[in-house]
């Protein structure tokens, strides 16, 4: 057929010698995802009539996914992630932030692949990503963080000029729970939802399941742990411990039952969390691991529940919640309907947890070494139960 073109493969991939103009073509086979539909699309793009090999394998790597270019218009969500990581590297960012917000993106990854260009985000793409990762029942604090990381990465890229609008200055943001919003559970409501795992049954496979349930919600309300490193747990994170050398002076004035209650108890060790979505486990939050002790309520049932899966052949290694964060959510969501008590969250009990520390006088210190938070979270979300300590101030002048 008179006009086809003829092309010869040569010794490097995607360059062809065009025998009809006797120069140089270059294919850039890509992939991208369209958020409409909801799949990849295959492309293929064509740079022609390059005089030299040279001059074909730079225009090829142009094409090619490399370092961050100033004019590149077709940015993607992992380029715009890159740029941030470039600026915080450039900027001394603390590894702490650095390692969130890498942990973040991966979490936004699940709902919006990283091949996603930043032009593809509209208002809706940005609302169906706001309605998919609270579906998926991430805590309030989760939701919070994956939104932040979401909008600065898209409001730099903004910034660089790499997008021809930003889409976040009409898209409302999306509403998550601020620090008045989260509920504190009175020690009265716990004791409701207590007992009706106590007293209730819920079997599956010839298994009940609400004895485990029970020990779930006695340890996130008595040690606020969050609900990925509750779940994370096994039987050989929870040990045995001794304070008879440590308060030896305590011991002597203490009567022998209050002495023998002070001495012995059992605590958890928190040093990972566990990822429901992607079914692995990682470090806490902030890299904080840590040990809790138990208070008597849960230890009991822990006791027991150990007792009877070793008896059965279990191992302490074995995990003792095999469950996902939806599960733990509905569950507890439909034992508050019942109980006719407002709908309580998982993160609420951490919530009640270090508002009742705080409550009791607690040192800060020893509120963030129990719950894995730093002081400045710890300040700035319960700053409103610090409020009383004004009047201390004033005392404590007084006396000058």
């Amino acid at each position: 057929m008179a006009g086809k073109v003829k092309r010869k493969t040569t010794n490097y991939k995607n360059i062809y010698y065009n025998e009809n103009t006797q120069k140089y073509d270059v294919k850039y086979n890509f992939k991208e995802y369209d958020v409409k539909a909801g799949r990849n699309r295959y492309r293929a793009k064509w740079i022609y009539n390059l005089s030299t090999i040279t001059e074909a394998k730079t225009e090829l790597a142009k094409l090619q996914p490399g370092r961050i270019r100033t004019g590149d218009k077709d940015i993607t969500l992992q380029g715009a992630y890159d740029l941030w990581l470039i600026k915080a590297n450039g900027q001394n960012f603390s590894p702490v932030s650095i390692k969130n917000t890498g942990a973040q993106f991966k979490t936004i990854c699940q709902f919006l692949p990283a091949s996603t260009k930043l032009k593809d985000i509209d208002e809706d793409v940005y609302y169906k990503f706001c309605s998919d990762i609270r579906k998926h029942g991430y805590s309030e604090e989760t939701l919070h963080s994956v939104n932040a990381t979401f909008r600065k990465i898209l409001n730099l890229a903004y910034k660089k000029k790499l997008t021809q609008e930003n889409i976040l200055d009409y898209a409302d943001n999306m509403k998550t729970k601020q620090k008045e919003d989260y509920r504190t559970i009175s020690k009265e409501e716990f004791d409701k939802i207590d007992s009706h795992f106590k007293e209730n049954e819920l079997w599956r496979k010839g298994v009940n399941n609400f004895p485990k349930y029970r020990l779930l919600f006695n340890i996130l309300y008595y040690t606020g742990l969050r609900i990925g490193e509750c779940i994370a747990l096994t039987y050989a994170d929870f040990e045995e411990f001794c304070y008879e050398n440590k308060h030896k002076e305590a011991a002597a004035s203490a009567n022998s039952d209050l002495l023998k209650e002070q001495q012995y108890g059992i605590r958890i060790k928190i040093d990972k969390s566990y990822v429901s979505s992607m079914k692995l486990t990682k470090e806490p939050k902030n890299h904080k691991k840590r040990r809790i002790p138990l208070s008597p309520a849960p230890e009991r049932l822990f006791t027991q529940i150990r007792e009877e899966h070793l008896r059965k052949g279990g191992q302490l290694g074995d995990k003792i919640f095999n469950w996902g964060y939806s599960l733990c959510y509905t569950t507890l969501k439909k034992a508050c309907s019942e109980l006719e008590l407002a709908s309580y969250t998982c993160h609420d009990f951490r919530h009640t947890f270090i508002s009742n520390l705080i409550r009791k006088g607690v040192p800060l210190p020893v509120v963030e070494k129990a719950s894995g938070d730093t002081q400045q979270t710890i300040l700035k979300r319960y700053s409103h139960m610090f409020e009383s300590d004004e009047m201390k101030i004033l005392t404590a002048l007084q006396d000058l």
